[in-house]
């Protein structure tokens, strides 16, 4: 399997005062294209500023990044925003929608970013709408949409630019049972098709449907082990059709 991410004794040192705080530790770890992998850790574990650099939204203190065979780790502000435009997609727990835009704008958001026409951009939600299942809702506001409804949303803005990766921080976390159940099999759909997710999570149940599950303590790698899925994912054929291009 062709290596995407690869984190090679990365270390993240804050500096607080007088005092240096390591969030990040010496962490190697390797994530493959198609994988399904969740983090988890207590509070403090170094997860959140695991998640910021994966996001390229912060820099390691030394160590370095490969995302997609290209050392990020170092880039300027300028060279990190467009990795995280164009080969990254965020799924956020709060949605963070734009109230004012219809479904449709919302997912044209990074596409409008890259300058791509309108007569292209629409297209392309329209059919990110459809996977999605808002086929009934593309011209909705946030605003008349339930919380999975503008988490789905959210799943497909994330797909617009065709990312190398999903990230997705907590995306069930303001989220009941029922509509959590069914945003996680938007993810298990995602995945078939070819998707790269990596999940931060506080729930395990959550973290299961995944294939792998990194678990991270006082800024180290604590575990790193396939999900009890893992098997019957790895048996069961993966779609044909593969992720949607852009």
């Amino acid at each position: 399997m062709t290596e995407l991410v690869t984190l090679q004794n990365v270390r993240k040192t804050y500096v607080v005062g007088h005092s240096e705080v390591h969030a990040i530790r010496d962490l190697s770890v390797t994530i493959c294209e198609g994988e399904y992998v969740a983090i988890m850790g207590p509070s403090g574990s170094g997860k959140s500023t695991l998640l910021n650099l994966l996001g390229c939204l912060d820099r390691p203190t030394s160590g370095h990044y490969y995302l997609g065979g290209q050392d990020v780790s170092q880039m300027s502000d300028d060279g990190l925003s467009d990795v995280r435009n164009l080969r990254i997609g965020f799924i956020f727990q709060s949605f963070n929608l734009i109230q004012q835009l219809s479904v449709l704008e919302n997912i044209e958001i990074p596409l409008f970013y890259r300058g791509v026409p309108h007569a292209q951009r629409r297209p392309r939600s329209m059919e990110l709408a459809q996977m999605v299942g808002l086929a009934d809702r593309m011209f909705h506001k946030p605003s008349e949409l339930s919380g999975g409804q503008q988490q789905r949303v959210a799943c497909a803005r994330a797909l617009a630019n065709d990312p190398l990766i999903l990230l997705a921080d907590e995306p069930t976390g303001n989220l009941d049972q029922h509509t959590t159940g069914e945003i996680l099999d938007l993810l298990d759909d995602l995945h078939r098709r070819g998707r790269t997710i990596i999940m931060v999570t506080h729930e395990s149940d959550v973290a299961e449907r995944s294939e792998r599950i990194v678990v991270m303590r006082d800024g180290l790698l604590h575990s790193d082990q396939p999900t009890q899925r893992m098997a019957g994912r790895a048996a069961g054929p993966r779609s044909a059709e593969g992720p949607v291009s852009a």
